[in-house]
């Protein structure tokens, strides 16, 4: 006779880690297949998380993209912030900005990827550009402050500036990632930091 045991609770699988598969599966098809090549099963195969427990969470794919959009903007920033004291100069918070892109790009290039490619095609109306999120509009602030103090070049404003130093390092990050630079980033990253901050200093 079989013996029934019982007690025996089944896993549950906490809320938010199912939100945070979903996101990171996505964001990662989304930058591999574009997001119009991308389908809600696609997402539960690369996730393992039901449809129904995706669309408990999440209207549809746009919303989902939306929530992917905002949540790699929030942690791109996070990461900037908690490198920052709040004390810095401007050279130093345009050198952390940098060496934070070149870190990403060695060890989660597709969040980096994300960051540098992602506009959904136009698929998903009302997404601001990257560029114009909180991490660059924080770049920007201290872009002004620099001007203000006089330690940028004053025939230029805080966007040109800003463009300029940060192409640099963006640019040498598109670049690792397609395998045209073979050196790791982090390991040129003062070259990458001298050559952005002498373009814009006065």
């Amino acid at each position: 006779m079989a013996r029934i045991v019982t007690g025996l609770k089944k896993r549950t699988i906490n809320p938010q880690e199912k939100i945070s598969k979903v996101i990171m599966a996505s964001r990662k098809l989304f930058v591999e297949k574009g997001y119009c090549g991308v389908s809600i099963p696609d997402i539960v195969e690369a996730s393992g998380v039901s449809t129904g427990a995706i669309y408990s969470h999440f209207k549809d794919k746009e919303t989902l993209a939306r929530r992917i959009h905002a949540y790699t903007v929030d942690e791109f920033s996070d990461l900037l912030q908690s490198r920052l004291t709040g004390d810095e100069s401007v050279r130093e918070v345009l050198k952390v900005f940098t060496y934070l892109v070149c870190e990403l790009v060695e060890d989660d290039p597709i969040m980096m990827k994300y960051m540098l490619f992602m506009q959904h095609g136009g698929a998903v109306a009302g997404l601001s550009p990257i560029c114009d999120t909180d991490p660059f509009r924080f770049l920007q602030q201290h872009l002004r402050r620099g001007l203000a103090e006089g330690v940028l070049r004053s025939d230029q404003d805080f966007l040109i500036a800003g463009l300029t130093y940060t192409g640099v390092a963006l640019r040498a990050a598109e670049l690792r990632m397609d395998g045209v630079l073979q050196e790791p980033l982090t390991v040129i990253k003062d070259i990458l930091v001298e050559n952005s901050w002498n373009a814009i200093k006065a």
